[in-house]
């Protein structure tokens, strides 16, 4: 990390992989009479975008917070346009604090997922292509536009994920010792006079580092340890959820929503690998679409169902639950204690999902990197000329392991809503919300085995 070439030379290398990945998916579309999952999963940049570094993303990120963050692509992109607004002498804006909190971010989060239900982004070759090259240039643009790492702080449409799925990760920076940071007459970490320079930067994203306590919006990118003179700020390996992180009693808006909107999203990815189940979780949007006399668009109507309505049930009935219980406090501001510890769960569901989903896809690789268009492999696939590779793990060894991870999310969303709430006697009544998602995410794994 104190090396000058950290963390360019990482980022370089994801740049060359996604331009790349979005060359080789270039205007490619399944052959016709060909099932689209197939071809996904044989085509090399589907295959690596959506089932592998989407799902990887999510376990990074519960397990080591944002370190994705250090080598992405997209950050570099936005540093080098930066750089060339400044040099243009372009007007650049400082980042309003509605964007900052991630308003935006929920916004295109939850437009994408609505394209992955619609549109089926996520098996068609020649629109992740497309997703790859509109990542790029709204990374170029927003950074033209405004300063201070804008897109990552208020435009990156997986900047809620990592930093809230990321709260508890073992990999943070954080300060040594208080007195050595009170004691510095540099402040060489905060001065915006060294924000501009290529390496050993103050904090890019604006942050405090010495004063650092949460992992939501620190990147690592290491640039306050290098450019710290008394050599105080430390790149930590630590257990999870430590008790000296900072806990917000209530969540924000942005983050509360986010939270909401993919539980529900969550929940469907989790059903689609019970089928007999699924088809009864989208029998209301099924019903809807064909009475609506709009049978193409019922993949729309699943994606409305579950970002929306399934999300805006579930939370009404668990927060009309808590208040059974003798909360007196108002549906929205229960909604907002809740999202945090939730997410704890929620972030399990989704990394489920993501590991029964990679098992399957990887056994492609050797094939699409042999052939990354994947066109010559589906069609000997479907012809049965080659037969389609076993997964990883069976899915009823994926269930076990999740099983495992629900029951530790468990305790460990209640152990969190405990702690930000600690000065109230009525803590334990978050037990009966965390509990029934974590019940109701481990039924459906269950179910995965019985199927």
């Amino acid at each position: 990390m104190l090396w000058g070439g950290f963390p360019y030379v990482f980022q370089v290398a994801m740049l060359v992989v996604f331009v790349a990945l979005a060359v080789i998916s270039w205007g490619v579309y399944a052959p016709t009479g060909v099932n689209a999952k197939l071809f996904a999963k044989t085509n090399l940049a589907t295959l690596l975008i959506w089932g592998v570094w989407w799902p990887a993303m999510v376990w990074m990120a519960v397990f080591f917070g944002r370190a994705w963050c250090m080598v992405c692509p997209l950050e570099l992109v936005s540093n080098i346009s930066e750089r060339l607004a400044r040099r243009l002498k372009l007007p650049q804006r400082p980042l309003r604090k509605w964007m900052a909190s991630g308003a935006v971010i929920v916004g295109i989060y939850a437009l994408i997922q609505m394209l992955v239900a619609g549109a089926h982004i996520n098996r068609v070759p020649a629109y992740t292509s497309w997703f790859l090259i509109g990542l790029l240039a709204m990374a170029a643009l927003t950074a033209l536009i405004f300063k201070d790492r804008a897109f990552c702080r208020g435009f990156c449409p997986v900047g809620l994920l990592l930093g809230t799925y990321g709260r508890g990760g073992m990999l943070a920076v954080r300060a040594g010792s208080g007195a050595k940071c009170q004691g510095c007459s540099g402040k060489d970490c905060i001065m915006s006079c060294n924000r501009a320079r290529l390496d050993a930067r103050s904090c890019p994203s604006l942050l405090n580092p010495p004063k650092l306590a949460s992992n939501k919006d620190c990147l690592v990118c290491g640039q306050c340890i290098k450019s710290c003179q008394p050599d105080n700020m430390r790149l930590l390996l630590r257990r999870p959820f430590p008790v000296t992180d900072v806990r917000e009693a209530f969540a924000s808006w942005p983050v509360t929503i986010f939270v909401m909107l993919v539980s529900g999203f969550v929940t469907w990815e989790l059903f689609t690998e019970w089928p007999a189940a699924n088809k009864v979780f989208l029998a209301t949007p099924a019903w809807s679409a064909a009475k609506l006399g709009l049978p193409a668009a019922a993949d729309w109507f699943n994606g409305l169902w579950s970002l929306a309505v399934v999300p805006l049930v579930l939370w009404s009935l668990l927060a009309g639950a808590v208040r059974l219980l003798g909360d007196k406090e108002r549906v929205f501001v229960i909604w907002r204690c809740l999202a945090l510890p939730m997410a704890v769960v929620i972030s399990v569901g989704h990394m489920s999902k993501g590991l029964a989903k990679s098992v399957s896809w990887l056994p492609f690789l050797p094939d699409a990197l042999r052939e990354p268009t994947g066109l010559e492999t589906v069609e000997a696939l479907s012809a049965k000329s080659m037969t389609a590779p076993g997964t990883l793990l069976g899915l009823s060894t994926v269930a076990v392991v999740s099983l495992v991870l629900v029951g530790m999310a468990l305790a460990c969303g209640i152990r969190e809503y405990r702690l930000a709430h600690q000065h109230e006697p009525t803590s334990w009544r978050a037990v009966v919300p965390v509990a029934a998602l974590a019940t109701m995410f481990g039924l459906i794994i269950v179910g995965w085995m019985v199927q």
